[in-house]
């Protein structure tokens, strides 16, 4: 479960780190057009709109068929984990003039690193209490199916050729 959620943490920097180059205009697109299946019309949403920032979360969407409602759940609780990730960041940041403390005297300052490593070991609970947190929603959100669905998503990449995935071109 630790691995689980580890893992998803990363993903969520990996894709933080891209809709930051995405939203200054680094991913080639040129402006939203629009998704008419489930209402989305423009609306710009902290995952960005269809297609444009997040495409993999909107493709999910549509491919464990999730309802309209399932979708506003979904997206809210991955802007709730993105805030309370950011927020960890910011704390860890903060830290780094505890670490420049340490390592500035003569010797090093044990008391500094140790506030260094306490102000890492509080993000990380804080971290995997988020991911916890939005698994746990998420997952109540889903039917059996759905869960099933995204499961094979996780497991076996997007085009479902066993653990790493692939692509639709590699054999």
């Amino acid at each position: 479960m630790i691995c689980l959620a580890l893992g998803l943490g990363v993903l969520g920097v990996v894709a933080l780190k891209r809709a930051r180059r995405c939203s200054r205009g680094g991913c080639g697109h040129n402006g939203y057009h629009g998704w008419h299946s489930h209402g989305w019309h423009g609306h710009s949403h902290g995952w960005g709109a269809p297609g444009r920032r997040h495409p993999f979360l909107y493709m999910a969407l549509q491919r464990i068929d999730a309802t309209p409602a399932q979708e506003r759940v979904i997206v809210n609780e991955l802007d709730r984990l993105r805030e309370r990730m950011h927020a960890t960041k910011a704390g860890l940041r903060d830290g780094r003039g505890d670490l420049a403390a340490a390592l500035r005297g003569p010797t090093l300052d044990d008391a500094a690193l140790g506030a260094v490593f306490g102000r890492v070991d509080g993000a990380t609970a804080e971290a995997r209490s988020a991911v916890v947190d939005a698994l746990r929603n998420i997952h109540a959100v889903l039917d059996d199916k759905q869960r099933e669905q995204l499961a094979s998503l996780l497991d076996g990449g997007w085009w479902g050729r066993g653990p790493g995935g692939g692509g639709p071109y590699r054999v």
